[in-house]
Parts: C-alpha cells; sequence; structure tokens
C-alpha cells in the first residue's frame, strides 16, 4: 500500500511509522523544553529562540502527521497485532 500526502488523507489512517517518530519527538522535544526551564547557563535570548523553533516544530510535526495517509479499499481486514490505535462506536 503506498502512502499518500495531502489534506485528502485526513480521514485515512497515519502509518503507524510515522506516528511514532513524531511521538519520539514530541515526548524528547517536551522534556527538553521542561528541562531547559530549570538550568540557568542559557541565555534568556537563546532560551527564547529555543523555545519558539522547538514549540513550532513540535506543532508542525503534529498537525502534518494526519496528512499522511494509507488508502485501504483492498483491506477486507487487519490482524490484530497490526492495529496500533482504533476507533470505538457507540453501535457495538
Amino acid at each position: 500500500m503506498a502512502i499518500k500526502f495531502g489534506s485528502s488523507q485526513l480521514k485515512n489512517p497515519t502509518p503507524s511509522k510515522i506516528n511514532m517518530w513524531v511521538r519520539v519527538y514530541t515526548v524528547v522535544a517536551a522534556i527538553f523544553l521542561g528541562w531547559m526551564a530549570t538550568v540557568n547557563f542559557f541565555g534568556p535570548n537563546t532560551k527564547d529562540l529555543l523555545n519558539g523553533v522547538i514549540g513550532l516544530t513540535l506543532a508542525l510535526c503534529n498537525g502534518v502527521a494526519p496528512m499522511f495517509g494509507i488508502e485501504l479499499n483492498s483491506v477486507n481486514y487487519v490482524k490484530a497485532e497490526d492495529v496500533t490505535a482504533i476507533d470505538t462506536d457507540n453501535k457495538n
């Protein structure tokens, strides 16, 4: 199955490897931002610059990730071990 990119992919599942790398980056960047606030060897201008750049990249990564999608038109079933996230509805 091919990975496609664009706003038309928002309703399609995002590949798990993309979700994993976005999650890893988000956790590492958030830990770094929290740590950076506790140390005083960065100057205030450096902290401001790093906060802005890292905050922007966090937003971009998390905002763009859902635009990667896989169309599942020909898939009849998915094995449970291949499922990394699932939506539930109240109909069942």
